[in-house]
């Protein structure tokens, strides 16, 4: 969990070292699509690996230290098991807002050196994320959410190899948009995803191969059931009331000038589309964002006083 991160881990295992012979192990650094990676990573999860700077582990990925650039040499399926002080050999350095699962987030300095990989991230400002690891002595590999303290210390890297294009999940789909126009069958682009991720995470199918970005007769399917759930007219459109309730769903603490966090994200997102606020989504409860909250509430004939409250939120997921 992100407090786990109160220890952390100071040094591994240096060097290169080569496991050729043993079955499975690559013989030269792998080219992976990032469902690839992602799989392997699991497969060290599903097995319990504990984290050790002097064990090995084999399957049929290969043999690969128990530590955790080990760990990440057997997910990006390299020949040669780095660490993190040559890891840099094969991967580059990336902005992390460009991060995508099967990347990695690294740090080698004097007194931590760490390395993990991404999953997605767990909040709409992009500061926790949620990564695949070997951790430390006495915990074995695992998914985890790092505080977002802990997060800011790592570098974001890409594995040189990494084939693109199959990134087909809800992780790497972006959810904010100072606008949201109304979508209907036939329509294309990332907006459809947006909204294809919003109904999937609604509990309502929109394909099983992820965001299409494609809006065809099944998706037409879900936003009517979506529509009927939620009290508004079942047209298969996604219009503003549709946008506003999908994008403030979720729970509802109150949120006011100086909050922070993914709820003030969901206000900003679906008071962009109730209102073409305009807003910056960035998780920031600021003077713009108080202004648009009191301009929804008094068009809604709410008490305008810039906070939202249980009354606000349930219009907003009530799509009004």
């Amino acid at each position: 969990m992100a407090g786990a991160q109160a220890s952390a881990p100071s040094s591994e295992a240096t060097g290169i070292q080569a496991e050729v012979g043993v079955a499975g192990h690559p013989t030269s650094d792998l080219k992976l699509t990032r469902t690839d990676i992602l799989t392997r990573a699991q497969s060290w999860i599903d097995e319990r690996v504990p984290y050790s700077q002097s064990k090995w582990h084999t399957n049929q990925y290969g043999r690969y230290r128990q530590d955790c650039s080990g760990y990440v040499s057997m997910a990006w399926g390299l020949k040669n098991v780095r660490w993190t002080g040559n890891i840099m050999e094969v991967a580059t350095r990336i902005s992390k807002s460009k991060l995508l699962p099967g990347d990695a987030l690294w740090v080698h300095g004097s007194s931590v050196q760490h390395i993990a990989i991404f999953v997605r991230w767990a909040d709409s400002a992009k500061t926790q994320a949620v990564v695949r690891e070997e951790y430390r002595t006495g915990t074995v590999a695992a998914q985890r959410t790092w505080s977002a303290s802990w997060t800011s210390k790592f570098t974001a890297i890409r594995y040189k190899n990494v084939i693109e294009g199959d990134a087909k999940t809800c992780a790497v789909v972006n959810e904010n948009h100072k606008s949201y126009t109304q979508l209907a069958e036939g329509a294309k682009g990332e907006l459809v995803k947006a909204a294809q991720c919003l109904l999937a995470g609604a509990g309502f199918n929109t394909g099983a191969d992820g965001p299409s970005g494609t809006f065809d007769a099944t998706m037409t399917s879900a936003v009517k059931q979506y529509q009927t759930k939620v009290g508004l007219p079942s047209n298969g459109t996604v219009d503003s009331h549709t946008w506003t309730a999908l994008l403030s769903r979720g729970s509802t603490p109150m949120v006011q000038d100086g909050s922070t966090g993914s709820a003030v994200s969901r206000v900003q997102r679906s008071l962009n589309a109730a209102t073409n606020a305009g807003l910056d989504v960035d998780g920031q409860f600021g003077p713009k964002t108080t202004t648009a909250v009191k301009n929804y509430q008094s068009s809604r004939k709410l008490g305008s006083d810039g906070i939202v409250g249980p009354n606000t939120w349930a219009a907003l997921q009530a799509g009004k």
